[in-house]
């Protein structure tokens, strides 16, 4: 594990423990009828307009605003030369979950006006980036982040399949079998469509495993110390054999999610903007 998903992990746990702290303290005051909050001790720091409600909501807001920052590593030369595209990519995503949570919690679950048409976006864009994620780990890239070509994943799977072979003295007929349980040939005729059965193998994968690990050791004799490093090499020729099946589709369907995910994004940051402009404007400062 490098040094980005220690911390990552790090500031997981701590926005964990943070929203613990807030439902905890603040539980009582969300679950109160919006005509009943104002006679509650609480509604005066955890209203959004409140101390901490206030604090919230720029501490979130803020998150969401770096979390941009990726697209200018993307995009942007003189950003691409700043480290690895999948560790952007991976705080990218958590500012992405975290920053929706406080915002959340600072309009105190109470949504309408304009500001709502920034909320909703803000839900839709981080419900998508879910979808977004899993599709992008379905197309191969680099330890840097660019992708591969289809004909570089095929030799990459060809010397993934002749190490393997060689490795537990697999036939060829037990390889043909593997890919054959593997679904590729159901996925790559389902086109678009290939994405639910996807999911579904990713879902009921323990059970697919299990059966394809019982078919090749019937035919071969694996001890229990190889074991670990067998099924390793057996998943990752299962799984790149249905990434090279999904290919065509998973490029289509990230292009159809770039055109539903960015309008949203684009529609809730330039509405926040008008937001906390309108509020500067009338003097609802946080500490000031």
């Amino acid at each position: 594990m490098n040094i980005h998903r220690y911390i990552i992990t790090l500031l997981s746990l701590i926005t964990f423990g943070f929203i613990i702290w807030i439902l905890m303290t603040a539980g009582e005051y969300y679950l109160a009828s919006l005509i009943d909050r104002p006679r509650i001790s609480l509604h005066r720091a955890w209203k959004p307009g409140g101390f901490v409600g206030h604090g919230l909501g720029i501490l979130g807001s803020l998150m969401m605003i770096i979390m941009f920052t990726y697209s200018l590593r993307k995009r942007v030369s003189f950003f691409q030369k700043w480290g690895k595209l999948p560790t952007w990519l991976n705080y990218h995503i958590f500012l992405g979950i975290a920053g929706p949570i406080l915002v959340t919690f600072h309009t105190a679950f109470k949504f309408g006006g304009l500001v709502s048409i920034s909320y909703w976006s803000m839900v839709a864009v981080a419900s998508s980036g879910f979808i977004g994620r899993y599709i992008y780990v379905k197309i191969p890239h680099r330890v840097s982040g660019k992708e591969l070509t289809r004909d570089e994943f095929k030799n990459k799977l060809s010397n993934t399949i002749q190490t393997f072979q060689k490795e537990f003295n697999i036939s060829d007929k037990s390889i043909a079998h593997i890919r054959d349980l593997s679904g590729a040939e159901k996925i790559e005729k389902r086109g678009l469509w290939g994405i639910f059965t996807i999911f579904f193998m990713d879902v009921s994968g323990w059970f697919k495993w299990q059966k394809i690990k019982k078919d090749i050791q019937s035919t071969t004799s694996i001890s229990d110390t190889d074991m670990k490093s067998f099924k390793h090499s057996l998943r990752q020729i299962v799984k790149m054999d249905r990434q090279i099946a999904f290919w065509n589709a998973a490029h289509s369907l990230f292009h159809y999610w770039h055109v539903i995910h960015k309008p949203f994004a684009y529609t809730m940051i330039v509405i926040m903007i008008i937001h906390v402009t309108v509020v500067v404007a009338m003097g609802y400062t946080w500490v000031l």
